[in-house]
């Protein structure tokens, strides 16, 4: 049972690092430092058709401004407490996050498409769930504390949510666990079988579950690139230039 604990934790395809990185910038907005960067802002007034977003797809737009609430987050959770970045560093950073929140970008665009999308009552419950976890009045002192208001921070919570139920549904349900990719995990990882005291349901349960979540990740890279063909990122390169000092 170690063995397939080990392997399991071995495996880390695309879909579960961008679960992850959702699930990090989520915790990072809860406990770290953000500092909302509105320099690249101020210019917005004198040119607001062309400014008034930073990536977008179809009627999905992200403005500049969550764009660097993305980017301080991200930069928090891999350079913690550090201020001086280089500019290279920080536009390698900036483009890592494009490709992130395209990403996500895309799976709502897709959701929009299928209808699909997460009730208040699921969200509520999510949002509930964490909130227990905080005495108290805690939990919004803890985002004030860090300039998040709540329904930023809900707004995102609400995307995860959704990036979730598209992935179970459009990957992880669509999994086929056959009885060969059962035994073979088993000759693998259980080569002189489970030891009588060991709950043999569960560790099939366990298993499945595992190899489930295995091919999902397999299929998640072709999906997405599929994603990347049906639902083009419109860039303001404008904007994008300015941003990384690459004028277009």
């Amino acid at each position: 049972m170690k063995e397939a604990t080990k392997g399991a934790a071995k495996e880390n395809g695309s879909l579960k690092d961008h679960l992850c990185r959702l699930r990090h910038l989520l915790v990072i907005l809860l406990t770290g430092t953000i500092i909302v960067w509105c320099l690249g802002c101020l210019g917005c007034s004198r040119d607001q058709n062309q400014d008034s977003y930073l990536i977008r797809i179809n009627s999905i737009t992200l403005s500049l401004s969550e764009f660097n609430q993305a980017v301080e987050a991200a930069s928090e959770e891999a350079f913690p407490g550090e201020r001086n970045l280089s500019e290279e560093v920080m536009n390698d950073l900036r483009l890592r996050v494009l490709n992130q929140l395209g990403e996500e970008m895309m799976i709502k665009a897709f959701a929009a498409d299928q209808g699909i999308s997460v009730a208040d009552e699921e969200l509520d419950k999510a949002v509930a769930e964490i909130k227990a976890d905080y005495p108290d009045d805690t939990f919004e002192e803890t985002l004030l504390e860090n300039a998040v208001s709540f329904q930023y921070w809900k707004k995102k919570m609400a995307t995860r949510l959704l990036v979730k139920k598209v992935i179970e549904r459009e990957l992880v349900d669509k999994v086929q666990i056959t009885t060969d990719d059962v035994a073979t995990y088993y000759k693998k990882h259980y080569p002189e079988g489970i030891s009588p005291d060991e709950d043999a349901d569960e560790i099939n349960r366990r298993i499945v579950r595992h190899l489930r979540q295995q091919k999902a990740e397999m299929a998640y890279k072709e999906w997405i690139d599929l994603l990347r063909q049906n639902y083009p990122l419109d860039i303001n390169k404008k904007i994008w230039g300015r941003l990384t000092g690459d004028p277009a």
